[in-house]
């Protein structure tokens, strides 16, 4: 009887125990789950900045790349620019949907000496369950700053101002080349030095007082040129001795005439308005007549205001723009190949030598479009214009890579 009682109160006394740490273990669960929650919430509100500042970064750097480029434009006053800016944020806000958070009207500072376009803002974005640790609401600060590389430019353009380009083609042309002008060339001061070259090409080139000293001919006589043969037949050397370029009195010659270097917004812009079409495509002397725009080989052909610097000089950017709305079809020495064949041919050699060649296809067919993207430093060097409002796009786009407006931080 002692032993069962014995047993039975061992019994009661073990029962007791395991209740007792049944309670204890719903303790350390209450601890454990009160925890969970925590974690949970700072997850929860982790959450919520991390989509608040990236909404925010992306509506500022909007902004700060619509004010520099309006910067890098010219035309807009600094208020202007900021009011600019300002459309350009609160617009990425709007589109990204609803904020965790309130911001604040971004603050916009414009530095026209350095080309800089400097925006910053905040949000208050207040917690959940991490209040329950004394976290209230977190402000969330941003910058965006964009601004533009200011190297010196020269830059070579070959236009075509073939009979394909006749009517609204040439009218679309001047548009989108005087943009290109006024965008690299801003009215007023500014830090770096940018020089223009023209070269419209047709059947020819019409190489106007630079003809005879670069076919090696004395007199007047005919202005448009060719192609040279020889082993130099695609490259920049100097046009001396047996690198002469050739002329002939049956060539058929555009009426503008080749351009060389020039700062002169108005003489640049006034060469352009006079551009009419006529003829065929000859886009190899184009390309390789933009390229002696840009060429310090050329440098004696060149009057002393128009000499291009050297290549690689660390602080200018030489580039050539290509645009052709047709087939290359015309050349001369038959033994340098059709002349698509030659343009890619001129294109590889300049882009050895460091020149960024930048080629648009206007309403081009397909064939004239492979040799552009092939022409070019790249496919982002490349672009194709269905129309006159693309073709604008295509240049200022180009002007602004150029310029190299960028996100500096």
């Amino acid at each position: 009887m002692a032993a069962q009682l014995f047993k039975t109160g061992s019994f009661i006394a073990k029962s007791e125990f395991a209740r007792d740490d049944r309670g204890s273990v719903a303790v350390i669960f209450g601890f454990m789950l009160l925890a969970f929650l925590m974690v949970a919430g700072v997850a929860i509100d982790y959450g919520r900045l991390y989509h608040t500042k990236s909404r925010l970064v992306s509506a500022a750097d909007a902004a700060a790349l619509a004010g520099g480029s309006a910067l890098l434009d010219g035309r807009l006053s600094d208020a202007e620019i900021e009011t600019l800016a300002k459309k350009y944020f609160q617009k990425n806000l709007e589109d990204g949907g609803n904020l965790f958070g309130t911001v604040t009207s971004p603050n916009v500072t414009i530095n026209r000496a350095t080309g800089e376009v400097h925006v910053d803002t905040t949000a208050i974005v207040p917690m959940s369950i991490t209040k329950l640790a004394g976290f209230n609401d977190v402000t969330v600060p941003v910058e965006s700053d964009t601004g533009y590389d200011l190297r010196d430019i020269e830059l070579g353009i070959a236009l075509d101002v073939t009979g394909s380009m006749r009517g609204s083609k040439i009218a679309d042309l001047k548009a989108a080349a005087k943009d290109l002008i006024d965008t690299l060339m801003p009215d007023g001061a500014h830090q770096n030095r940018v020089r223009i070259g023209l070269a419209p090409y047709a059947a020819s080139v019409n190489a106007g007082s630079y003809a005879s000293v670069v076919t090696g001919h004395s007199g007047r006589g005919h202005t448009c040129v060719h192609e040279r043969s020889g082993t130099q037949k695609f490259t920049d050397a100097a046009p001396t001795g047996i690198n002469k370029l050739g002329r002939e009195r049956n060539m058929s010659c555009p009426s503008a005439q080749v351009l060389p270097l020039s700062e002169n917004k108005t003489l640049l812009k006034n060469q352009i308005d006079r551009l009419s079409a006529s003829g065929n495509t000859a886009g190899h002397l184009g390309a390789a007549w933009a390229w002696y725009l840009v060429s310090p080989v050329w440098d004696s052909i060149w009057p002393a205001a128009n000499k291009p610097v050297a290549y690689n000089d660390g602080k200018t950017m030489k580039a050539v723009i290509l645009m052709t709305d047709g087939i290359f079809n015309e050349e001369y020495i038959i033994g340098n190949g059709r002349s698509a064949r030659q343009a890619r041919s001129v294109c590889t050699e300049m882009k050895a030598k460091g020149v960024t060649v930048y080629s648009i296809a206007f309403q081009a067919p397909g064939s004239a479009q492979s040799l552009l993207q092939d022409c070019s430093s790249g496919s982002s060097y490349y672009y194709a214009a269905s129309n006159g409002g693309e073709l604008r796009q295509a240049f200022q786009k180009i002007a602004k890579t150029l310029n190299n407006l960028r996100l500096t931080n």
